[in-house]
């Protein structure tokens, strides 16, 4: 089995999508895995916004695998999102930012490569 990299957001104030479903997400995806992954937790905060933590699931080689964020305070909304957006919540962590870094970071081998026109 491959396991794939894994990566959730969800508001602890969430009252749309129950918070559990987050760490559900992330349970099922590290009882796929085949290895021990090593865990480690981070708190932070936006300047003027959200606190949150942030939770890593790295691999032998130390690369994270899962990464599961819990915004404190925050609802059912797209964190880091436009104050003039619906269902968005301006106050963070970007959201958008940290997918796209996760995502970089896990970049499927065979996408990589070129495509050859012929």
């Amino acid at each position: 089995r491959r396991l794939v990299p894994t990566i959730v957001f969800h508001g602890n104030r969430d009252t749309t999508v129950h918070p559990r479903n987050g760490d559900q997400v992330i349970a099922q995806s590290r009882a796929t895995t085949m290895t021990d992954l090593q865990t480690t937790v981070q708190h932070g905060r936006v300047p003027g916004g959200h606190a949150y933590s942030r939770t890593l699931h790295a691999g032998a080689s130390g690369q994270t695998i899962l990464e599961h964020w819990v915004i404190h305070g925050a609802g059912h909304a797209w964190s880091g999102g436009s104050p003039t957006g619906s269902y968005t919540d301006p106050q963070g962590p970007d959201a958008a930012r940290e997918f796209l870094r996760f995502f970089l970071e896990h970049r499927h081998a065979q996408a990589a490569r070129p495509v050859s026109s012929s």
